[in-house]
């Protein structure tokens, strides 16, 4: 797997011991820290994690093998690793101790970079893009971390997880510094505050888009769910906020007066009007905001929500010190974001739009957005994912049945579950709307009768999958790629 980190620092492990004033039994030399057995480096402190389903400290013959060194875990943990002979650190809080063993490994390589985060429901892959594409303009050196992966300036880094685990969360972080970047934005999922991967860094700036129906086999409760965003405004020194959300407006409450915050919505601090999308994909409007009265942005990408998603973005930025009329002409340059509403041009009739939509909220913002721009009919594929929140399927069906002409329920990465099931479950909620909706497993099928069924003047939205480039089921990941498909099947239809 992809390890990604700065040149080696050595420290003793008794000093790291006293900055958590932890137990510490033996003495050795650390030259690195992860938590995952399989990506040891010689000289590494392997910090054994206690798990939902097994104890890394199942894992040390292996991680002794690849050259670990010490052992940092629970009690449990280190009764097996002094066992074994290892020097030890012995930790209250695993999670949140393995954060600040690994900032200090690494040289706190956060205090050194401008640290943008971005979490919420929706939007925040597209906003980072967002973000990243306007500090890059202004000549800035900028490290992503997010959906799409890892971004060192120009060079893509593969296999991270959207938010990752804080020993590889700082090791990425030295790297970056190592390699002259100078700004890092970085989607912050619910998963991640909870599990403490973030742990141990303040942000310059933080921005929440919105909150909706999403995690929930996760964090059980949407209470649940955004008192796990809201953990990201504990630590930053500026804010920015969706004050059209209701959990925006909450969050707002919340934080009072403890930091400076930055509103965008309808009556926002940063706000849009004239807002005119057209069927090209090119969408114009005027952005009012902290230091500017006006600016005209042309944005080429589909939707209202995009445009919430600029305003983020143009006020995140402004709080790190962007010239909002600078962010305002790179906006008018930006590329897009793989899978969010991207238009994917078939050889035959009608429009094809690829999106990432997945959750309820999701799925009825591209949907209203896309039937704004007047099209014939709307043909709309749609699936659920398994393994994740059973309570969305229904309310996902209905709503795409409710703003579609046709409706095509598929498969969307079932994973364990059966696919016969999450279809028939997210079919009962199309059913109660109106639209036509047939029920067609095969999701490269389903494409090709979308397409085939498809007029000049008609839009078909391929939903759930967005850049994904591979289909999980029963385990296995399968190729499949939506805009692919969509290339190769229009030459059929």
């Amino acid at each position: 797997m992809a390890v990604f980190r700065p040149q080696p620092q050595r420290v003793l492990l008794d000093v790291l011991a006293a900055t958590l004033n932890a137990p510490v039994s033996g003495e050795v030399w650390v030259s690195g820290i992860t938590h995952d057995s399989r990506a040891i480096q010689h000289g590494d402190l392997y910090v054994a994690v206690p798990g939902f389903k097994q104890h890394g400290i199942d894992f040390l013959e292996d991680a002794v093998a690849a050259g670990a060194v010490a052992v940092a875990s629970d009690a449990h943990g280190v009764q097996v690793a002094q066992a074994y002979g290892l020097p030890t650190i012995e930790l209250t809080d695993v999670r949140d101790g393995m954060a600040t063993l690994a900032a200090q490994i690494y040289g706190h390589p956060e205090r050194e970079l401008v640290m943008i985060g971005i979490t919420g429901t929706n939007g925040k892959t597209t906003t980072a893009s967002m973000v990243r594409h306007i500090l890059r303009s202004q000549g800035k050196i900028t490290g992503m971390i997010g959906t799409l992966g890892a971004w060192c300036g120009d060079e893509h880094l593969p296999g991270m997880r959207t938010t990752p685990e804080s020993t590889d969360l700082f090791a990425l972080l030295g790297y970056f510094l190592d390699n002259n970047i100078t700004h890092v934005v970085m989607e912050v999922s619910s998963h991640g505050l909870v599990l403490d991967r973030v742990a141990g860094i303040t942000f310059d700036a933080a921005a929440f888009t919105n909150l909706s129906q999403d995690h929930l086999d996760f964090h059980e409760t949407l209470d649940n769910y955004f008192a796990a965003k809201a953990k990201l405004f504990d630590h930053t020194q500026s804010a920015v906020i969706n004050s059209d959300d209701e959990y925006g407006r909450k969050l707002i409450a919340q934080i009072g007066q403890r930091i400076p915050i930055a509103t965008f919505g309808s009556a926002g601090k940063w706000s849009a009007r004239e807002v005119s999308s057209h069927v090209s994909g090119q969408t114009t409007f005027v952005v009012s905001g902290v230091e500017i009265d006006e600016v005209q942005v042309s944005l080429p990408m589909f939707g209202h929500f995009n445009v919430a998603n600029a305003l983020c973005a143009m006020a995140l930025v402004h709080s790190v010190g962007i010239d909002p009329k600078h962010a305002a002409d790179a906006l008018s340059t930006f590329a897009g974001v793989p899978g969010r509403s991207e238009i994917v041009s078939p050889s035959g009739s009608g429009t094809a739009v690829v999106d990432y939509a997945h959750t309820p909220d999701a799925v009825e913002k591209i949907l209203q957005e896309l039937r704004a721009v007047n099209p014939s009919r709307l043909i709309t594929v749609i699936g659920c994912g398994g393994d994740r929140d059973p309570s969305k399927r229904f309310s996902m069906g209905h709503i795409a049945s409710s703003l579609s002409d046709v409706v095509i329920v598929t498969d969307d990465n079932p994973r364990s579950e059966s696919p016969e099931e999450i279809r028939a479950e997210v079919e009962r909620g199309a059913r109660s709307a109106d639209a036509d909706v047939m029920n067609i497993g095969d999701r490269r099928l389903a494409i090709r009768q979308a397409l085939q069924l498809a007029h000049i003047g008609d839009i078909v939205a391929v939903l759930g999958k967005g850049h994904e480039s591979g289909q999980e089921v029963a385990g296995e990941i399968q190729p499949f790629d939506d805009r692919e498909v969509i290339r190769k099947e229009s030459a059929h239809a």
